[in-house]
């Protein structure tokens, strides 16, 4: 299997787990709907400005279209249940739920865009999985209201769902039309959702973020640019292989925070490092 998709991959990860070091310091300082608002003006304009620059001509079949909405509705989708899932929980346990997608992603791909995969490429997407879930989960204490963290699990379970199938079914849109045009498609279907949530939510007001601007607009930036890298990477691998391997970013962005504070990591976070050492030689087998 060509390796292709590995180096967009690794540009997603550092996309992504540095576009999350910055929102840490910016998400608690604005509301969801403010930040989803801001997201898709940012996302709008690198992303549409990247299909005018690179977009493929071709006609294609309605079918084709309707998987594009689909994929780029159900990752708006997820964002939406995810931030409403973190009014109800805490982020160590929500988001490490949410993040869990990528098997859900891997058994779609298997089954309906008829993936392959070898054993060696299987043991290394399970010790992946594995060393993102023993990375970045966090026990808290605490009992809380568990009506609402009920609430916020069911909903981080539905962004799960949501992000996982997203996935497959961009795989399959992209295969007929190309990245380029689906991020076109991306382009304008989230944005327009989360403009609708923001409506919904806020009644239309808008408040002007309490956050750095700067660093507000960096960890967007990132986060946006790391979307395009992401669905590059599946226009040149298997969703199946892709999905686990990008959905590291976490690591980095704990990795790099821990840095950042100065902090040392655990025991449990070594050998979670230890199983993606483990885990790399095993994609080339």
């Amino acid at each position: 299997m060509e390796l292709l998709w590995l180096p967009f991959s690794i540009a997603t990860i550092i996309l992504y787990g540095l576009g999350q070091v910055f929102v840490k310091e910016t998400r608690t300082q604005i509301s969801s709907a403010n930040y989803l608002l801001l997201f898709s003006v940012n996302i709008f304009a690198m992303w549409a400005a990247y299909w005018l620059l690179f977009h493929e001509k071709g006609a294609y079949d309605g079918w084709i279209w309707v998987q594009a909405i689909a994929a780029a509705a159900l990752s708006g989708a997820a964002y939406i249940t995810y931030y409403e899932a973190l009014k109800h929980g805490k982020v160590s346990i929500l988001g490490t739920i949410a993040g869990a997608y990528a098997p859900w992603t891997v058994f779609l791909a298997l089954i309906f865009l008829g993936e392959d995969m070898s054993i060696g490429e299987g043991a290394g997407v399970v010790l992946v999985v594995s060393a993102m879930l023993i990375f970045t989960y966090a026990p808290t204490k605490g009992n809380g209201n568990k009506k609402l963290e009920l609430l916020g699990i069911l909903l981080a379970v539905a962004s799960l769902f949501f992000w996982g199938t997203s996935a497959m079914v961009a795989k399959g849109a992209i295969n007929e039309m190309g990245d380029t045009n689906f991020i076109g498609v991306y382009a304008v279907v989230c944005p327009v959702m989360w403009t609708i949530y923001w409506l919904v939510t806020t009644k239309g007001k808008f408040e002007m973020p309490k956050a750095n601007l700067k660093i507000l607009e960096i960890s967007m930036l990132f986060l946006a640019a790391g979307g395009i890298t992401l669905y590059l990477a599946f226009a040149h691998g298997n969703v199946s292989i892709v999905s686990p391997i990008t959905n590291l970013y976490p690591i980095l962005t704990i990795a790099v925070a821990k840095f950042r504070l100065k902090e040392q990591l655990n025991i449990k976070q070594y050998a979670a490092l230890a199983m993606l050492l483990a885990a790399v030689p095993l994609f080339s087998l």
